[in-house]
């Protein structure tokens, strides 16, 4: 029995001392690569193309980029000439080795148990101007010429004489003079972008604004005053169409700036979205202060793009009834809310030969009535307000009735939806109300751009389809 006792004791021991050692080793599992990281035995130490092209390693990013001439053009075939890893370790390429570098290439480092993979690029010196604000305000960019066009208010304030800019240019390119810094733009304003052997100027030209063509409205006294949601929209409107101007109520309830050359009004309202009318009419008190004017311009034939708890606003125009109002709302989650995967969420529209889905990027693999305007990446904060099929609205056909309007599209509900002009029609004058969450203008997390670009086509598609006869 003792002897029994005894052994079973010296099994526990031995499991015991397993236990421990599979815990030591399991520790030095390295998780990003899913092997066992031994310190810098996988490491990539010097990497060389051409013979003259050599590489900047990431181990962090598990990078290797190598940049060339801006004219290079023999990606297609390109010699290994030096590649050193660590003592004892092996790799998929070796010196010597013709590879084609026309897309990212994958590089695969082992020792023993370890591996590590780098992703190897090959990137052309590049020169461009990205993005550029003056004070704030978005300039519109054109790389077929190299010019920046800002339009600017006159009574902005702006001492343009020693204006602030701030641009974004190309990954490894700097500008000069610097971004952040002061210039003269009451004349031509030029900005050189270098990057190596890659070298471009811009002329940046401010065109002093006194009766805008396309308003954004807002509560604040300036762009950078708005939410990141709502400046996002407002800077896009300001960059990307000539003559146009972000307002806020205060602006247009006191007549300061004219506006009997505006063509389009552009509201886009992210907050937490109000439960029924009164609540809109009681909270947007800048807004319904401006109304008069509003209504004017609508009479007049001016187009409006009213987008998440914005919509309301076509009860205060009196265009919409008072009762009908969405029934589906939520929202008041901030500027963080769904992360998009692999295959961002799709749009049902009602009629893709509709003008307001013209033009955009579409999905080959969906069919014409489905549109994305998300990407990879992205994060919606996801305000919304939309009619559900439920009560007062049982299908599309009750939610046309009630609102005296016409379907646009929504996936089960209806969330978009355009409302007549003044004299009774559809199109010029008219107005077009989109509560979709899926109509997003700002991400906080990173994304590459692919189909958001169709959140501005649809603006300019709005411009020409609702907007004033000029």
């Amino acid at each position: 029995m003792n002897t029994y006792i005894k052994n079973i004791a010296a099994f526990c021991w031995g499991l015991g001392l397993l236990v421990v050692f599979c815990v030591l080793t399991s520790c030095t599992k390295d998780d990003h690569s899913g092997s066992m990281n031994v310190g810098g035995a996988c490491l990539v130490e010097s990497f060389e193309l051409n013979g003259q092209y050599t590489a900047t390693i990431s181990t962090e990013k598990r990078l290797i980029k190598v940049k060339v001439p801006v004219d290079f053009a023999q990606k297609g075939d390109m010699k290994i000439t030096a590649l050193k890893v660590s003592a004892g370790a092996q790799a998929n390429f070796k010196v010597g080795d013709h590879i084609n570098m026309e897309g990212a290439r994958t590089l695969r480092v082992t020792n023993g148990d370890a591996v590590m993979e780098y992703q190897i690029s090959v990137r052309n010196d590049e020169a461009q101007l990205k993005l550029f604000y003056l004070e704030g305000i978005k300039g519109s960019i054109n790389q077929a010429d190299k010019t920046v066009t800002i339009s600017v208010m006159g009574n902005s304030g702006i001492d343009l004489s020693s204006a602030t800019f701030e641009a974004e240019v190309s990954e490894d390119a700097v500008c000069s003079p610097a971004s952040g810094t002061k210039g003269n733009f009451t004349e031509p304003f030029l900005l050189t972008v270098k990057d190596n052997t890659a070298e471009t100027t811009y002329t940046v030209n401010v065109t002093l604004i006194q009766a805008p063509e396309a308003i954004f409205v807002g509560e604040a006294e300036s762009i950078d005053g708005l939410n990141d949601e709502e400046k996002a929209a407002a800077k896009w409107l300001t960059g990307n169409v000539i003559g146009s101007a972000y307002l806020s109520w205060r602006d247009i309830q006191d007549g300061v700036i004219p506006l009997d050359k505006v063509r389009l009004v552009f509201f886009h309202r992210h907050c937490p979205s109000y439960g029924n009318y009164n609540g809109f009419a009681d909270a947007e008190t800048g807004a319904m202060a401006a109304l008069p004017k509003m209504k004017e311009l609508y009479k007049n034939g001016v187009g409006f793009v009213l987008q998440r708890s914005a919509v309301n606003y076509a009860i205060a125009l009196g265009v919409q009834p008072e009762d009908s109002y969405p029934n589906n709302v939520w929202g008041g989650n901030g500027e963080g809310s769904d992360l998009m995967g692999a295959e961002p969420w799709t749009y049902l529209v009602a009629d893709p030969a509709h003008a307001l889905w013209k033009n955009l990027k579409r999905s080959p693999g969906l069919g014409d009535d489905r549109i994305i305007t998300l990407d990879e990446g992205y994060t919606i904060c996801n305000t919304t307000s939309q009619f559900g099929f439920w009560g007062d609205y049982p299908n599309k056909e009750a939610v046309e009735a009630k609102t005296g309007g016409r379907v646009l599209g929504g996936d089960g509900n209806v969330s978009s939806w355009e409302l007549k002009n003044a004299e009774g029609n559809y199109g010029k004058g008219g107005i077009i109300c989109i509560g979709s969450g899926v109509f997003d203008w700002n991400s906080p997390t990173p994304y590459t751009s692919n189909y958001h670009d169709n959140m501005g086509q649809i603006i300019l598609n709005a411009l020409d389809y609702v907007g004033k006869a000029e």
